[in-house]
């Protein structure tokens, strides 16, 4: 599975271009590539045909870090990694949730 960005960057188009052939404006694109907003079903839809895979193949951005969550992630954990790249964070019911109880 990939993010709209990634699949957009592997092509090299440019937010314009896929905005031109979505028929929304780069911001949109933006927002999509940031995990500020989804696209509508249908967009999904086109979004898939027009890189030509399937819409189980679209990865969409998580929502962002609760403030209470950056605030308590150790910044320079023992094992180096974050506590997204561990998995500690998952999504449940559209809201991202702690998995370690932290």
């Amino acid at each position: 599975m990939q993010t709209i960005r990634e699949l957009r960057e592997e092509r090299r188009w440019t937010q314009l271009q896929l905005a031109n052939m979505l028929k929304v404006t780069p911001v949109t694109v933006y927002n999509w590539e940031r995990g500020k907003y989804e696209p509508s079903a249908s967009m999904f839809r086109q979004i898939a045909r027009i890189f030509g895979i399937s819409m189980d193949d679209i990865r969409l951005v998580g929502e962002e870090l609760p403030d209470e969550a950056i605030a308590t992630s150790d910044p320079h954990p023992a094992d180096g990694a974050t506590p997204c790249e561990r998995g500690d964070y998952a999504l449940a019911n559209g809201k991202l949730q702690t998995t370690n109880g932290r």
